[in-house]
């Protein structure tokens, strides 16, 4: 993707001087700038990088483009002072915070943070637990913050530097939108003490080496009506199930109506306002289900290591392709088949149209465009938004495109509109939607009408119809006459015209199609 539709890419090409991130550094900074947004969840996450991987970057990218400064805790003074060099030999503003200042070096550096100058925070346990030091970040109300050689935690932690211990009630007391752990060693000690001491038991992601995953088969699937599709997927799909939605209250909605559709009663959501004995609970119901459906926010992570993860859906797109990888990376942690699949459907385009911050507009916006793309393969199309070379990339090895199994248009498209352009001027929407679901007709004789189309959309639930036919009418799918004599029916779209589904601001295209 070209640097002026990818502001991450930009930055990191006239600051830092690179023509090229690797896709796990565009992972760990995608997922700070999405929970550093109004309204976003909390992010725990632990970057597995090897040294030299380039971790840094993975902070200091969001750090510029952040409103707040972001705090980097070093366990070496050595590390501390090596960090300030590069950044200052960037031209990065940083504040350093050690053992042994002067006054007025202390002050210099408060300076620059209370005047927004510095745009990284660096420090080692020992200050930060200190309340001078403490008190100040307060103020600051740092946006981020990075614990670098997290494995120290566990390794030091415990007798040879005590101040590791501290890093919860730090990390309680300034209470980042985002916190990252960095750290090359995965054993499970270390995430045990990350996961306890760092994250207070919640839940955290992982990042870690090449986000390809083969064993996964991907899948876009485009619909008039949201609910309708879900319910479908739900039905058909492998379990354990994991259905991803953009609020708690959707995951409540969406939890109860497959509990009522489906006639289930396993089937659970997961979000960040629950209490930690409802998640844990909740937590422990799922890691032993084998035909468990959650329904969650992005709170559900991999702190919580279910392996047979089966299937991932999508209620809706997520706000970046880092971020719908990053969920859709749930399924199938054991290496064995399985699938992830999106649901485009009504209302996505203004969600694009409302969103202020153009950060967030272009990665929304590329992700979109995968979603809404009708050629390519699915999987080299996200890793060419994620910035992967093509170059050795492996042939596809699952998705709807490559399977020959992806449908063309969107569920209850062809039902709709073939009804509407072959009844033109019979029948209201409403009296449409009735006729579609195989209902009786005007005359109340109970026996089929003599329309085409009629049942077409018998298996669908009425109030799913009733959505799908309001979503053809609001894109022009459909059209309500006016008039005299044919006021308030329905027929097919004008000739020539299409619908406004697929019509995002002219900036959404020039991703490409893939």
């Amino acid at each position: 993707m070209e640097c002026t539709e990818d502001p991450v890419a930009r930055a990191a090409k006239e600051i830092f001087g690179l023509d090229y991130l690797y896709p796990y550094q565009r992972l760990v900074a995608a997922n700070v700038l999405d929970a550093c947004s109004a309204g976003a969840e909390p992010l725990r996450q632990v970057v597995l990088l090897p040294t030299g991987f380039g971790k840094s970057l993975c902070f200091q990218l969001p750090a510029i483009l952040l409103p707040r400064p972001t705090v980097v805790a070093y366990p070496l003074l050595a590390l501390m002072e090596d960090q300030r060099r590069r950044l200052e030999t960037l031209g990065i503003a940083c504040a350093l915070f050690r053992g042994g200042q002067s006054g007025e070096e202390r002050r210099a550096a408060e300076a620059s943070v209370e005047h927004g100058k510095a745009k990284i925070i660096i420090s080692n346990p020992e200050c930060l637990r200190t309340a001078r030091l403490l008190d100040f970040l307060k103020e600051a109300r740092p946006i981020h913050l990075a614990i670098d050689e997290a494995h120290c935690v566990s390794e030091w932690g415990e007798s040879f530097r005590p101040a590791y211990l501290d890093l919860g009630r730090i990390i309680e007391a300034l209470d980042p939108p985002a916190l990252s752990a960095f750290t090359a060693t995965a054993s499970p000690t270390v995430f045990e003490a990350v996961a306890r001491i760092l994250f207070a038991g919640s839940a955290y992601r992982v990042i870690e080496g090449d986000p390809d995953r083969p064993n996964i088969a991907y899948a876009v699937v485009r619909t008039l009506s949201r609910e309708h599709s879900l319910v479908r997927l739900a039905r058909e799909l492998p379990r354990p199930l994991v259905i991803f939605c953009s609020s708690r209250e959707s995951a409540q909605m969406l939890a109860r109506l497959l509990r009522e559709r489906l006639d289930e009663g396993e089937i659970r959501f997961y979000h960040a306002g629950l209490e930690r004995h409802e998640k844990k609970s909740i937590e422990e119901w799922f890691f032993a289900s084998e035909r468990g459906i959650l329904v969650s926010t992005c709170a559900y992570g991999m702190g919580v290591d279910k392996k047979n993860i089966r299937s991932v859906v999508h209620f809706e797109a997520p706000t970046s392709v880092e971020a719908y990888l990053q969920e859709a990376g749930r399924a199938g942690r054991d290496a064995l088949p399985s699938r992830a699949v999106l649901i485009a459907g009504p209302g996505e385009e203004g969600r694009l149209e409302r969103e202020a911050d153009s950060l967030r507009r272009s990665r929304f916006r590329a992700l979109l465009d995968y979603a809404l793309s009708v050629e390519g393969c699915r999987r080299d199309r996200l890793l060419d938004l994620l910035g992967t070379a093509r170059e050795g990339r492996a042939p596809c090895s699952g998705c709807d495109r490559c399977e020959g199994a992806g449908r063309e248009g969107r569920e209850g498209e062809a039902e709709i509109e073939g009804f509407a352009r072959s009844n033109a001027r019979r029948f209201s929407a409403e009296e449409a939607v009735s006729l579609l679901l195989g209902r009786p007709g005007r005359d109340g004789s109970g026996e089929p009408p003599r329309c085409a189309f009629w049942g077409a959309m018998s298996g669908w639930d009425p109030k799913d119809a009733l959505r799908a036919m309001a979503e053809a009418l609001r894109t022009g799918l459909v059209r309500e006459l006016d008039g005299r004599i044919w006021k308030g029916t329905i027929a097919g779209r004008k000739r020539g015209s299409r619908a406004r589904v697929e019509e995002l601001p002219s900036s959404a295209h020039s991703v490409g199609n893939g």
